[in-house]
This record gives structure tokens, C-alpha cells and sequence, in this order.
């Protein structure tokens, strides 16, 4: 077990902070008052440097953040419009193609109604014609397939 004791295993590369844990280990095995004053005077100014620095990256980090946040409240007003502009055009289309729709369904029905009144009339003239005896029989059924 003492072996066991004695090893030591990181998986992170030594940080500032295991250097201090190395170098209060060696003041508690030095004996001389005045060194280890020095070096206590060393670890405080070395903590107080990483403090520093951690409270440095804290307040980037807090900065960013409030950067992102605004991005993000930009960028969710622009779909909102987006998002907008696309229910307009949508609800304008099917308008559109209703019109369209209705449009063409009335051409179709005139030109039926053509088609309905021309031979209703080519067979009234048809029929006055043959009363009168001057078309023969052969070419009201050529004009009617015309």
C-alpha cells in the first residue's frame, strides 16, 4: 500500500495549480522559517494570480454570453419576419389560384356554350335550308362535323 500511496497519476498536464500543491509540499519539508515565509509570500502572490486570471475569463465568458443572447434575439426576430412574409405569400397564392381556377373554369363553359349555340344555329339554318329544298342531304352533315 505504501507503494500505492506514493504514485501519483494525472491525466491533465500539470496546471499552476498543481505546481502550488508541489511547492507547499516542499515548504512543509523545508524547515527554515525565513525560506518558507519566502516561498508562502510566493504561493500567495501565484493563487492570487490565478484568481485573477479565472475572474478574467469569468467576465469574458459572462460578456460573450451576453453577446450570443443578443445575436440570438436578433436572428429570432428576422425568422419571426421571415416567417411572416412567407404566411402572407402563401395566403396570397391560393387566392391567386383561385382566380385562376374560376377564370379558366368560365372560359371553358363559354366555349362549350359557343360550341352549343353554332350548332344549334347551323342546324336551324340546316333545317330552313332543307324545308326550302336548296342544300342537299350530304352537306349539312359535312357542315355539322366542321
Amino acid at each position: 500500500m505504501s507503494v500505492r500511496e506514493e504514485e501519483e497519476y494525472e491525466l491533465v498536464p500539470l496546471s499552476p495549480l498543481r505546481k502550488m500543491d508541489k511547492r507547499l509540499e516542499k515548504i512543509e519539508k523545508n524547515s527554515t522559517s525565513q525560506e518558507m515565509l519566502r516561498e508562502l509570500v510566493d504561493v500567495v502572490k501565484t493563487n492570487q494570480q490565478i484568481v485573477d486570471d479565472i475572474v478574467k475569463i469569468n467576465s469574458d465568458i459572462i460578456n460573450k454570453i451576453n453577446d450570443l443572447t443578443t445575436s440570438v434575439s436578433a436572428m429570432m426576430a428576422k425568422v419571426d419576419e421571415f416567417m411572416s412574409r412567407i404566411e402572407v405569400s402563401g395566403e396570397e397564392q391560393p387566392q391567386e389560384g383561385e382566380e385562376k381556377n374560376k377564370q379558366s373554369d368560365v372560359n371553358e363553359r363559354l366555349e362549350k356554350l359557343e360550341k352549343r349555340i353554332n350548332s344549334l344555329i347551323l342546324s336551324t339554318v340546316a333545317r330552313s335550308k332543307l324545308r326550302s329544298g336548296a342544300l342537299p342531304r350530304r352537306s349539312l352533315q359535312q357542315q355539322t362535323t366542321i
